[in-house]
Formats: C-alpha cells, sequence, structure tokens
C-alpha cells in the first residue's frame, strides 16, 4: 500500500476528479455549513431567554412564549432542511468522484505495464481497488459530513459561551476541548498505522482467496479443501488477535474521553449554577451555557473516530492515486509525431537480432538474437520444447514485451504503430480464451470498431466451427455466458475466440496453441478455413502448436530451444532431420 502524503496534496487531486459543476457548488456546500452552525446556537439562546423570562414574570401566559417556540421550531426545521441540502450536494459530489475515480483506475490498470501483473496478484489489485475507492469516497463525506460541520458547530457554540459568560468562566468552560484533544491524538499516535497494517492483511487474504477460487478444481482433486480451510483460519486468528488489541486499546480511550466530558459536565452545571445564585448570571445563561457545551462535546466525542478514520482514508486515497497513476505501458506511448501516419508496405514480419528478457529478471534472458524473416501471406509453425522462447516471440512481435534490436512490420518499425493500429493489423489467440460475462454475439464481436451485423457473426461462428453449438443454446446468439466461458467446454471457448479472428480478418494471425482442445473434426474445417483467410486475404500466419500435426500445412516451421532458433524447415524435412522437431515428432506423431 501506497505512503501517505500530505493531506493538501491528496485533496487537490480528489479535487481534480469531480466535474466543474461540483466544483462550482463548494462555496455553497461552504455556506451551508455556516448558515447551519449558526442556527444550531440559536435554540440554546432561545432555551436561555424563555427560562429568564418565565422566572422573572409572576405570570406567563402560553400566548406569550409561543412565538418563540414557534422560531424553535422553524429554525430547528430549516436548519434540517439545510443539513439534508447539503447532504445531497455531498452525496453527489461523492457519487461523481467514485464514478470518475473508478473509470480513472480501469483506465490506469488496463494501460500499465504487464510487469506489474507478473509482480500483484489479481485478487489483491481488485480488493486494493475497492478499498481505496471507498476510502476516497469516504474522505469527501468525512470532510463534508462530519469534520465541518463538527468544526463549525463547536466554533459557533464557543462564540456563544463566550458571549454569554464572564470570560474567565468561559475559558474555563472550553478547556475539555484541548484535553479532549490531547487524549484523542494520543489515541492516534498509539494506534498510528494499525488499521492500514488491518486493511493489508485483509487485502492478503482477498488474494489469497481468489486464488484459490481460480484453482479450485485441482484443489478439488488433489482432497485440498481441509487443509485450505486451516490455512485460511490460521490467518483469519492472527488478524482477529491484531483487531482485539486494537479493540482493547480504543475502549480504554473511549472511557478516557467519556470521563473527560463527565468530569468537565460536572463542572460547566457547579459552576454556571454558583454563578447564577450570586446573580452574576441568570439562570436562562445557564441552560445556554450547558447546552452549547454539549455541542462542543458532541463533535469532541467523535473526533477520535473522525480524525482516525481521516487519516485512515488518506492512506487509502494515496493507494487509489497510486493504481490511479501506474506508469504507461510502453506499446501506448505516441508512437510518432501527431498526424504521421504508418502505412505498411504489406503485412510481412522481419527480425533482426531481437532478444528480450522480463524487466523484472533482466539477467535471464528469454530469447537471444533471433534473426527471423516472416514473408506476407506466409504461414509459419513455431515449435519446440516448453519454456523454450514460443510464446515471448509472439509477444514481442505483437508488441505486448518490450525487446532489443528491430522489429518491422511491412517495412515499418514496430515502434512506429500505435496499439490501435496494431490491433487493426494483427489478431493474437491464445490457448486460454478470454471470455466476457456478456452474450455470445457480443463475445464474437468483441473488440470490432464497426457495427457488426448477426449475420456476419453467424458467418465467422460457421468458419469457426461452433455456429451449430450457439443454435442449441437457449437465445442462440443472445445467450449469456459466464465469466471465463465457464458454461462452455474447452473446445467451444477456443471456438468462440476464433470465430472472433474470421470476423476481423486481420492482415497478420497468431495462434498460440489456439486449437489446443478441438477435436480432429473441428481442427480439420479450422484449418481449412485459415487456409482460406491467408489466400483470400493475404493474411500472415504465426502458429505456435505442441501437437505438432497442427503445422503439417505450414510453408516454413522454426524450432526453437533456450531462446534461439536451432531448426528451420518444412515438415516433412524436419521430421527426418535429426534434433528436437524429430524427437518431439517421434513423441507426437505414429
Amino acid at each position: 500500500m501506497a505512503k501517505s502524503g500530505s493531506g493538501a496534496g491528496i485533496g487537490r487531486k480528489i479535487f481534480g476528479l469531480l466535474p466543474k459543476k461540483q466544483k462550482e457548488r463548494f462555496p455553497l456546500i461552504i455556506f451551508l455549513l455556516v448558515v447551519s452552525a449558526v442556527l444550531s446556537q440559536l435554540t440554546p439562546l432561545a432555551v436561555g431567554y424563555l427560562t429568564d423570562r418565565i422566572l422573572s414574570e409572576a405570570n406567563v401566559s402560553f400566548r406569550s412564549v409561543l412565538p418563540v417556540l414557534l422560531v424553535i421550531l422553524i429554525v430547528n426545521v430549516v436548519n434540517e432542511i439545510i443539513k439534508v441540502v447539503r447532504r445531497l450536494f455531498v452525496e453527489d459530489t461523492a457519487t461523481q468522484t467514485e464514478k470518475n475515480a473508478r473509470r480513472r483506475a480501469a483506465a490506469s490498470l488496463l494501460t500499465a505495464p504487464l510487469s506489474y501483473f507478473r509482480s500483484h496478484m489479481t485478487g489483491n489489485i481488485h480488493g486494493r481497488l475497492n478499498r481505496s475507492l471507498e476510502g476516497t469516497v469516504k474522505l469527501i463525506k468525512l470532510l463534508l459530513m462530519d469534520f465541518a460541520p463538527a468544526v463549525t458547530t463547536g466554533i459557533a457554540a464557543v462564540v456563544t459561551i463566550f458571549f454569554r459568560l464572564p470570560f474567565p468562566v468561559a475559558c474555563f468552560v472550553i478547556l475539555v476541548v484541548p484535553v479532549g484533544t490531547f487524549i484523542v491524538f494520543r489515541q492516534i499516535s498509539t494506534q498510528k498505522g494499525i488499521r492500514v497494517e488491518l486493511l493489508n492483511t485483509k487485502a492478503g487474504m482477498d488474494g489469497t482467496m481468489v486464488e484459490l477460487l481460480g484453482g479450485i478444481e485441482t484443489i478439488r482433486a488433489l482432497d485440498g479443501a481441509k487443509f485450505e480451510e486451516e490455512r485460511i483460519a490460521e490467518r483469519s486468528e492472527e488478524l482477529r488477535e491484531k483487531e482485539m488489541k486494537h479493540h482493547r486499546a480504543m475502549a480504554f480511550y473511549d472511557c478516557l474521553k467519556f470521563i473527560n466530558e463527565a468530569v468537565f459536565s460536572v463542572l460547566v452545571i457547579g459552576v454556571s449554577v454558583l454563578l447564577a445564585s450570586k446573580g452574576t448570571i441568570s439562570v436562562g445563561t445557564v441552560l445556554t451555557a450547558y447546552l452549547c457545551f454539549t455541542q462542543l462535546t458532541g463533535p469532541l466525542r467523535e473526533l477520535h473516530r473522525i480524525l482516525d478514520e481521516f487519516a485512515e482514508c488518506t492512506v487509502l486515497a494515496n493507494d487509489y492515486f497510486a493504481l490511479a497513476e501506474l506508469p504507461l505501458d510502453f506499446s501506448y506511448e505516441e508512437p510518432r509525431k501527431a498526424g504521421e501516419k504508418a502505412f505498411p508496405d504489406g503485412n510481412g514480419i522481419e527480425l533482426k537480432d531481437v532478444s528480450f528478457a522480463y524487466p523484472e529478471k533482466p539477467d535471464q534472458a528469454i530469447l537471444r538474437e533471433i534473426c527471423l524473416c516472416i514473408p506476407q501471406g506466409m504461414f509459419l509453425g513455431i515449435a519446440g520444447p516448453s519454456g523454450c522462447g514460443k510464446s515471448s516471440l509472439i509477444k514481442v512481435i505483437d508488441r505486448l514485451e518490450q525487446a532489443a534490436g528491430k522489429i518491422e512490420l511491412g517495412g515499418i518499425p514496430l515502434d512506429r504503430f500505435s496499439r490501435g493500429e496494431l490491433a487493426e493489423q494483427i489478431a493474437l489467440v491464445p490457448q486460454t480464451p478470454f471470455i466476457v460475462a456478456d452474450t455470445v454475439f457480443h463475445n464474437i464481436s468483441y473488440g470490432m470498431r464497426r457495427d457488426v451485423s448477426l449475420d456476419e457473426v453467424k458467418a465467422a461462428a460457421a468458419k469457426a466451427n461452433i455456429a451449430a453449438d450457439i443454435e442449441k443454446l437457449p437465445g442462440a446468439y443472445d445467450f449469456v455466458l459466464a465469466e471465463g466461458g465457464a458454461n462452455l467446454s474447452g473446445g467451444q471457448r477456443q471456438r468462440i475466440a476464433l470465430a472472433r479472428v474470421f470476423l476481423r480478418r486481420p492482415k497478420i494471425l497468431i495462434l498460440d496453441e489456439a486449437t489446443s482442445a478441438l477435436d480432429n473434426t473441428s481442427e480439420r474445417v479450422i484449418q481449412s478455413e485459415i487456409e482460406k483467410l491467408k489466400e483470400e486475404a493475404g493474411t500472415t500466419v504465426i502458429s505456435i502448436a505442441h501437437r505438432l500435426s497442427t503445422l503439417q500445412n505450414c510453408d516454413e516451421i522454426v524450432v526453437m530451444d533456450a531462446g534461439r532458433i536451432v531448426q528451420r524447415g518444412k515438415f516433412d524435412e524436419l521430421r527426418e532431420t535429426p534434433g528436437i522437431f524429430r524427437d518431439m515428432a517421434m513423441g507426437v506423431l505414429k
């Protein structure tokens, strides 16, 4: 979690999230706070006035005090209406902030470097985002609905006390504030960081739970449920012990605050009665002073909660901005001057002396001095043992990872293309397809930058050999898929992803074990359609496959090992040549 920054800096950033309309309302909200604080003092003054009048006159009719009672009623009703209006303004400001903040955080995460996600658990990121958003929004509410009203009401009460009581007595009465504030700050200092520590612990548990749910089938197959349950229980007990230690300390300081308030309440009553008995102040002033005193002690009682939560929310807001201000991934950087366009002469690919290592492990080379020319319209296969660099190579070609060396697409350096232009040129189909919780139609048309007709989607589904399966679903193309396509088989998910390709007709198609879950019939149909796409659109196809039969129709196959290209040739040639490919083929093909 991010370290806490200055309150002023966080305030400016949060203020920057607000639309113009909400920013313009701030002076009005402050004005309403001041009016509400002033109105809150009229009731104690009116009660004191009534008391003095009743005691000073022998016969007081109800009719004579009715106007004052009506004033008290009207003042309180008006004050409550003002509070409602202020609350609605604050809630509108808070919800607008949350909306803009959520969108900004989503944009930041979706364009962040991939290395960030390799070093942070998905569940942890999700938990942090939700908690930091809640903290950021709560910070606004605390400031405008708790802290600011408490301060303005307290200041108004102090002014009234000094106005109604002798100066030395008033100074004595308000001693409750510094004593109570000392207790509050002592409480905060002793409990400093405990809330943040608890939040971090809970975020870690969120990450663990998401991780466990993602591997539920493996856990069940290995009968690991009891073990994981005990592990969670052990961590939950550690969390509970920390929480109880915090609650014990909170209870102790709350008791001190109550004693402070009780002592000064008795002193205020005693001193006021003593002064009234000597004629220094009136009985009505006694009541006014006591009612104003309660308006001091009420906010003071809540001051620890407000300041403690304010400190916690400031940390959470810092954490939110740490997520919202993640560095931009290199592939989203502006590739060239404004107005300058990249127009490739074709869809051939050339790599020269390309090397790659993950940023977090710069000394462990994944690709080593790769030189490869893929002419336009070629069907290139990539084979090799696990961990040899096949997937890293295609990620480099699609500019998902940053590599050293020279890469050109259609004769133009790869770094001259924007992310959007690459998306128009290249379609990447991973082994594990990305399926969103939406209709079949929207999953197949996902990523299209134009309106797509149902007939187009149906034609693409037919080419991916998934049309018959879709028609059997309730609602067919309107059928809503579960998260990750959990209500489909692995082969169906892959065919949905392949249907996207046939809809888009990209210039470059990259398949990373994209047919590994397909049966032989579906694979043959799709391979045939890919061949047609290659012939009709001139698509350059790059295919990674462990099932080497998938590569039989390739124009050329490159074989990789330890980050280098160690063999290249056609399928039959490589199968007869001693080396890694023949060893793999002997284990796979009969």
